[in-house]
């Protein structure tokens, strides 16, 4: 079942972001998408290497202080994955520990999921008022992001860890993710991660048809873009079909809010009405004005997420 409420736009949760600057881009990516695009005609099998290269290689931003503050009330310690790569692990609860003693009594929690070239900072303004509601909350850099090791990352690597990552807690309470994040937590769900709930946020539904239009944006042609997605799914031994979110959804029973705002620009709103269609028991909640990452920490989307989770179930 879908349902479409328009939820207005409301001030933005504290503290509040730092001012908004237009992002500035090194003289070295400001001339990957001429590039790409004069190699295409020229050398399709060196564009197509490049577009790959570049594709599964994640910017990092600097720390805005309002995430500095979330990260710095929880605590962090360093989670070994079985690839060998260690990340960064972030914990939220309301109990401190005592005497450097942890309490480690079965806890409900939730698992924050950040998108491709996002950091669990962004996530934190949902530690809080889940911490508040009776959760325990956890988030991860995942590698070649935030504080992170590494350079390259895509989604098949995003699914695995955050299938180790939940299997570290067991059955959860409930995940929050957020564009990439999102994808890979449905893909993980129907691999086994088991979460009662689920909120996902600008959800990117199918990676296909993100990678088609990011090349017409740079205008690559579609033969370079096609060896590109060839490329990366050799390397990971998964194709992107496989991992189409709409296609998996109709797999899964878990209660879903997906929230979406109309001015996204990176996840076009058909393809999350498609998703919301798909997934049996889904809900899909509209807000206007908040782009692709601003509903990470507006107040009416944060406690939409939190009503939707409710109190901590007992077991």
């Amino acid at each position: 079942m879908v349902t479409v409420p328009t939820a207005p736009t409301v001030p933005t949760a504290q503290p509040s972001p730092a001012p908004q600057t237009r992002r500035r881009r090194s003289p070295l990516f400001r001339g990957v998408p001429l590039a790409i695009s004069g190699l295409s005609a020229l050398s399709p099998a060196l564009a197509a290497w490049l577009f790959a290269y570049f594709f599964t290689r994640p910017r990092r931003q600097k720390l805005p202080g309002h995430e500095r503050d979330w990260l710095l009330q929880a605590t962090a310690q360093p989670m070994r994955l079985t690839s060998g790569e260690e990340v960064p692990l972030y914990e939220w609860r309301s109990a401190p520990c005592l005497s450097g003693v942890r309490d480690e009594a079965p806890l409900a929690t939730i698992l924050l999921v950040h998108g491709f070239g996002g950091r669990a900072g962004q996530m934190g303004g949902f530690a809080a008022p889940l911490v508040a509601a009776g959760y325990r909350v956890v988030a991860v850099d995942a590698p070649a992001h935030g504080a992170a090791a590494g350079a390259r990352s895509s989604l098949p690597e995003m699914l695995q860890v955050t299938r180790e990552v939940a299997a570290r807690f067991g059955c959860l309470a409930g995940v929050v993710a957020h564009s990439n994040g999102a994808a890979a937590t449905v893909a993980a769900l129907t691999q086994g991660m088991r979460a009662e709930k689920v909120a996902l946020l600008a959800p990117m539904s199918d990676l296909e048809r993100y990678m088609q239009r990011l090349a017409s944006q740079l205008g690559v042609s579609k033969r370079v873009a096609q060896r590109a997605q060839q490329r990366i799914e050799a390397r990971y031994g998964l194709p992107f079909s496989a991992l189409k979110a709409s296609d998996l959804a109709r797999q899964l029973t878990q209660p879903a809010l997906i929230l979406q705002d109309s001015a996204d620009r990176t996840v076009p709103l058909a393809e999350v009405e498609e998703l919301a269609q798909s997934w049996p028991g889904a809900r899909l909640q509209l807000s206007t004005g908040l782009g692709h990452t601003r509903l990470l920490r507006d107040r009416a989307v944060i406690a939409s997420v939190v009503a939707h989770f409710g109190a901590p179930s007992q077991h």
